[in-house]
């Protein structure tokens, strides 16, 4: 005999099935909009560490190696250019050196710290370990052949200037190079990960938005059954449900959105600002030396001016064909390094910069010897008036990426925190708002 279901059970059944369905794809959709939420909070977290901690402090700490590098070299230049007379400013001078030579050791060692999971990195943080060793003997052979000399300030005798060549050479055509790559290396890792998470951040903003109003949806559908079923006018924990799951997608949301916004600013507005001033005065320190060089080595006054004409170039680019042609077309419609600057500080930095070539334009006019006293007095402090505006711009572009990757740490902190808790309650009032209705059919 088959004994068959009646009406009243099978309706029961089917409410009870049917309110089961509901809670269980608005508990699903929760956890999918949770697991959107993290995601989307992993990528950009992973952005955060790249370019706040790991590869963007590598490429700030390897600009800055080329340019206490270049600044080592042109100290070296400035002692031999120097004579006997000036034995404080030599003495200033070779103090310096060691300054520059101590923050070189401690950027090499950042370096090659940031870079213990990339084997070539660690192998080009080598070399320059070993190549300034090299550099720093054939300095030293240049300046104990320089005081023996005891020349009175000038060029100092061919021996003493054939020895730097050998040091300058070393250090122009082979570190100087290998420290430039090694930012250019990491600089590419920033890049990546810098494209790499904003197109992942916009694919999770895109899931938690889509995630988030299914459960919406859910849980609305739920309530609306239980009201009409039940006829009750709404279920409490189910109402705080769904204003807890409102609350996380617009939260959500917003704090995805605020770390992309400052891994944004922290890249574009800190990191690459930093990046362009640090290598614009990098290289506006290497022009400085390429005039003491110029009056230092009489063999090769035409490649330094040369060479100073090529920087100048690369920091501020205009037509010419010389470079007393290029002083005199210098405008401030010029391109380059410092062409990416706008406003005010675009001004500002123009003004300084336009100095120092003029100056450099004067002391080209003089003699020898007038030349040295110029560039010793008027020319060297336009060069550090153009250098500590540089200074500035970078610290407080520094300042920027700083403040741009505290705050999306900030808001990631947030995330991991206030997220999980708040749609774990939400899941835990669906089973609280749906369980005195189950209670019905038991």
């Amino acid at each position: 005999m088959t004994v068959t279901a009646t009406p009243a059970i099978r309706r029961e059944k089917s409410v009870s099935g049917r309110v089961r369905t509901l809670a269980g794809l608005s508990l699903l959709t929760l956890a999918l909009l949770l697991a959107a939420i993290l995601a989307g909070a992993a990528s950009t977290g992973s952005g955060l560490r790249t370019i706040g901690h790991d590869a963007g402090p590598q490429v700030l700490a390897t600009t800055g190696l080329y340019r206490q590098m270049s600044e080592m070299d042109a100290l070296v230049a400035e002692t031999l250019l120097l004579g006997s007379e000036y034995g404080p400013q030599q003495q200033a001078d070779l103090t310096n050196y060691d300054q520059r030579r101590l923050e070189i050791s401690e950027s090499l060692l950042k370096a090659y710290r940031l870079a213990l999971d990339n084997p070539a990195e660690q192998r080009t943080v080598e070399s320059l370990i070993e190549g300034l060793g090299r550099y720093e003997r054939l300095a030293t052979q240049a300046r104990l052949l320089d005081v023996q000399s005891k020349h009175t300030a000038g060029q100092p005798p061919d021996n003493v200037v054939q020895a730097y060549q050998k040091a300058t050479d070393l250090m122009h055509r082979e570190l100087l190079p290998q420290a430039y790559n090694l930012t250019l290396e990491t600089g590419t890792i920033v890049r990546r990960a810098h494209v790499a998470e904003r197109s992942a951040t916009s694919l999770a903003r895109f899931a938690v938005i889509v995630t988030g109003l299914l459960a919406l949806a859910c849980l609305l559908g739920l309530q609306t059954y239980l009201t009409r079923r039940f006829r009750r006018v709404f279920a409490p924990a189910l109402v705080v449900a769904t204003v807890l799951t409102a609350a996380g997608l617009v939260t959500g949301t917003v704090l995805l959105n605020r770390q992309g916004q400052a891994l944004d600013e922290a890249k574009r507005g800190g990191f690459d600002a930093v990046l362009t001033l640090t290598r614009a005065r990098a290289i506006s320190n290497s022009m400085h030396g390429d005039q003491n060089r110029y009056l230092l080595d009489r063999f090769r006054k035409d490649t330094y001016e040369h060479n100073f004409l090529d920087k100048s170039q690369t920091i501020a680019a205009v037509d010419s064909t010389s470079l007393p042609d290029y002083q005199s077309k210098l405008r401030a419609d010029f391109q380059g390094l410092l062409g990416s600057l706008t406003g005010q500080d675009r001004e500002r930095l123009f003004a300084v910069y336009q100095k120092f070539q003029q100056a450099d334009a004067r002391m080209r006019t003089m003699t020898a010897e007038a030349a040295i006293k110029y560039w010793d007095g008027e020319l060297t402090q336009t060069y550090e008036s153009y250098d500590k505006m540089l200074e500035e711009l970078v610290r407080r572009h520094e300042s920027d990426f700083e403040r741009a990757i505290d705050s999306g740490d900030g808001s990631l902190e947030t995330l991991w925190r206030l997220i999980p808790a708040g749609l774990a309650a939400g899941a835990l009032l669906i089973l609280v708002g749906i369980w005195p209705r189950l209670r019905e059919y038991r």
